[in-house]
């Protein structure tokens, strides 16, 4: 399966071997995160046990046996969304893992706090580290001026100034793919000879999109979400949700574009959510637009989804 890159932090959690691999729910785990921030790109840390504790509760309870589909005109599957309970790779759940795991992880998430917006390493770590993993570490482009996004996007992208309901463009972190390419031995060889607690290895940016966060505000105070991914690859074209029994959701058509609406209620207020996918150029790309209140509704679906979509799709 093709991971969200974009949650490659938590997602190198999953690829130590003293891990079970045989479940990848990064995407989840932060998407369940994030949705206890008031502001959309947060730059998540979490400890490993605390993000393992939160795989066996998505694991356990009810199995949710509905599913949602959004298609092409072909009648293709562009996007599904199934609940986590039926992700069939799952398997033992881990309860307690060793302190050098743990303070090795920490160690790497404390290093990438530290990066200049736009790295992007090969990172290793000497201490607590038997198996020598190298991880790939990034911080993704940080933007205040819509002009700089949209310049990093690309002409085939649309990232508005201002969407209905009078929310204004505030921010945006942005990464494109990484070529994962970086020598081990040098690294080990120059950890050793330099007598260094971690050492790094400078990694490129490809042209290709990976992912794009932005923030908008309306005049009362309040937030927008809007993510573009790139949803190329993803395995079944399925995204697995926390908690998606709890969730009210409808497909809606606009245009020739399948939308689909959820709103999930939490604390004293209801989070509204559109997600389509696109295929341009040959590539599907996954637009999200997420925010409490009422701007966002299925009256108003159309209006979000035209002020991204360019008029010839």
């Amino acid at each position: 399966m093709r991971p969200n890159k974009s949650h490659e932090n938590i997602k190198d959690l999953f690829n130590d071997p003293r891990i079970p691999q045989e479940i990848d729910i990064s995407h989840q785990v932060m998407t369940k995160i994030k949705r206890e921030k008031e502001r959309f790109f947060v730059k998540y840390k979490v400890s490993i046990l605390v993000a393992i504790g939160l795989i066996a509760s998505l694991t356990t309870g009810y199995a949710a046996v509905q599913y949602y589909q959004l298609k092409n005109e072909k009648g293709e599957v562009l996007y599904q969304e199934k609940d986590i309970s039926q992700y069939e790779g799952k398997s033992k759940i881990v309860k307690e893992l060793d302190p050098e795991t743990d303070t090795l992880y920490n160690k790497r998430w404390e290093i990438e706090d530290s990066l200049e917006p736009g790295t992007a390493a090969a990172l290793y770590i000497v201490a607590n580290n038997p198996k020598k993993l190298v991880f790939t570490v990034s911080t993704p482009f940080s933007y205040t001026t819509l002009t700089d996004v949209q310049k990093k996007v690309g002409e085939g992208i649309v990232v508005p100034k201002t969407l209905p309901g009078g929310f204004t463009f505030l921010d945006a972190q942005l990464a494109n793919d990484i070529k994962n390419q970086y020598d081990k031995e040098a690294l080990y060889k120059q950890a050793e000879k330099e007598k260094k607690e971690f050492v790094m290895q400078p990694l490129e940016w490809t042209n290709e999109l990976d992912y794009m966060y932005a923030t908008y505000k309306d005049s009362e105070g309040s937030y927008l979400n809007f993510s573009i991914t790139n949803y190329e690859d993803v395995e079944g074209s399925t995204t697995y949700v926390v908690d998606l029994d709890n969730q009210k959701k409808e497909v809606i058509k606009v245009g020739k574009i399948e939308v689909l609406y959820t709103e999930e209620a939490r604390e004293d207020q209801v989070n509204k959510k559109i997600v389509w996918v696109t295929e341009a150029s040959g590539k599907k790309v996954q637009y999200e637009v997420s925010t409490d209140g009422d701007k966002l509704n299925k009256d108003t679906i159309s209006q979000f989804v035209d002020a991204v979509v360019p008029k010839n799709k």
